[in-house]
């Protein structure tokens, strides 16, 4: 509903007000009121594309590139009791050995003998990036060069001259291209990255197929069982995963926000969930390429340096359930993605129904929209955050100005919805600044915000309007 307001040319603070009927929040397609009954049967946590780098010296980075980010994660993880943790790879940033023994030195500190407190063994489940073997483009990298610029001696600091020793050394392990474990049941099958032409490898991606195939119960398992690498999976496999609607793939490499549902595939039958950057640089991007509802630019990009990113995954008889991590400052980016197990026709992850799902961000009862003339030549309007559903985060609203006939209409991202809920900057407050030259030229025109999700499900509508005087 709309009240009007008249805005003065001195710049006075007006408020226009919604009233609305707040619906209860809707949650995914579960039976009503699902809680675990018990412990789950697995957690495991999910990072990737942690980038440590050495400093010019080709040392440790105590500053921007220091590994407390991917420490803070494991830190997370430990406190969840997670029973394996996931990095989909791109860990050195510039493909120097160094970067890689970073990580295991992290890693110690955390789980030092790859034990959490009290014991109990916490399993890695890691694979390699673009970043760490791809040598023929981030190995020579004016960096590396000036650390080590003696060819010979740069070799010997590249993870792709040897990865298979480099890997056994730090990580204990065998380095396979293609591996297959079990943990409490539960299968994962992961694939290093491959090299550039890996989109058109066909031998690799069979391979990984036939080791799939070789377990052939899982097929008729209601049971999810996971896929990991770094870059996302492609057509030949898709199609062959088909038979395989229980498959769950998870690739990074992308450094999209898991704020946006638009993260989680349906390609061929099963999901594939690209998982954020846990980097130091902290870009997890909101861009807009997959939000296909908007039907115009976005503006006010959270993207800057305070958003680091991951999954804990918990898997229970009948539900598996994935809560979104932020690292840096704390706490879960929403509500939690919740997959039925068995009922894959259609898929719970589907888009079509997880829109069903998401639920309609709305503004509290009484919340204002506030909107000032701080000059001549612009409009400001600051915009109350939209967390009346709790069920139902808000990732972007929708603005009109509209004016005889004419409309300017802008998305712009929710305030912090790249952070833990209830740790926006600003308390949510969302700001920003129209010039005056962008408006529909009237003296008379009315402004209305919609909340946004992810999925383009729309809340009601906040509004005033500006009168001729």
């Amino acid at each position: 509903m709309r009240m009007e307001e008249r805005i003065s040319r001195r710049g006075f603070l007006k408020c226009a007000t919604a009233f609305w009927s707040l619906f209860g929040g809707r949650l995914f397609a579960v039976p009503s009121g699902w809680r675990p009954t018990k412990t789950a049967n697995l957690v495991f946590g999910v990072v990737s594309d942690t980038h440590l780098r050495t400093t010019v010296k080709g040392t440790y980075s105590t500053g921007y590139w220091a590994d407390r980010w991917f420490v803070a994660a494991l830190k997370d993880f430990r406190e969840q009791n997670v029973d394996a943790v996931v990095h989909l790879g791109d860990m050195a940033h510039t493909g120097q050995v160094e970067e890689m023994e970073f990580h295991r030195t992290a890693w110690d500190k955390v789980f030092p003998g790859d034990l959490a407190p009290g014991g109990r063994k916490v399993e890695r489940l890691f694979v390699a990036g673009n970043h760490d073997i791809d040598g023929s483009t981030y190995g020579i990298g004016e960096l590396v060069k000036k650390i080590h610029p003696d060819p010979e001696i740069r070799r010997q600091h590249l993870l792709c001259t040897d990865i298979a020793s480099h890997w056994e050394r730090i990580w204990g392990e065998k380095y396979e291209p293609v591996w297959h474990r079990v943990l409490k049941g539960y299968h994962f099958f992961g694939r290093h990255y491959a090299g550039k032409n890996f989109r058109e490898d066909e031998a690799k991606v069979t391979a990984l197929v036939k080791t799939i195939d070789a377990a052939s119960a899982l097929a008729k398992n209601k049971n999810p069982f996971f896929i990991l690498s770094h870059i996302r999976s492609h057509a030949i496999f898709n199609k062959a995963m088909r038979d395989y609607p229980n498959a769950v793939s998870f690739f990074g490499h992308w450094h999209a926000s898991a704020a946006n549902w638009n993260v989680i595939h349906t390609w061929g039958s099963s999901p594939s969930i690209q998982c954020p950057s846990c980097a130091p640089m902290g870009t997890n991007s909101l861009s807009p390429n997959s939000c296909r509802w908007a039907t115009a630019p976005f503006i006010g990009a959270d993207t800057a340096g305070k958003n680091r990113q991951g999954y804990i995954v918990r898997l229970y008889d009948e539900m598996m359930v994935i809560n979104r991590r932020e690292f840096g400052q704390g706490g879960s980016l929403g509500a939690d993605w919740m997959m039925p197990l068995g009922q894959y026709a259609p898929h719970p992850f589907a888009p079509l129904e997880l829109k069903k799902v998401i639920g309609e961000p709305q503004f509290r009862p009484g919340a204002k929209l506030c909107v000032e003339t701080p000059d001549p030549q612009s409009l400001r309007i600051q915009i109350p955050l939209a967390d009346g559903n709790p069920d139902s985060r808000v990732f972007a609203y929708e603005v009109t100005v509209a004016a005889e006939g004419n409309s300017l209409r802008q998305f712009i991202y929710a305030a912090g919805c790249n952070l833990g809920t209830g740790r926006e900057q600003n308390g949510g407050v969302t700001e920003f600044t129209i010039p005056k030259t962008d408006l529909p030229p009237s003296e008379k025109w009315t402004v209305s915000v919609r909340p946004a999700s992810s999925l383009g499900t729309f809340g009601k509508s906040l509004a005033y309007a500006k009168e001729g005087e």
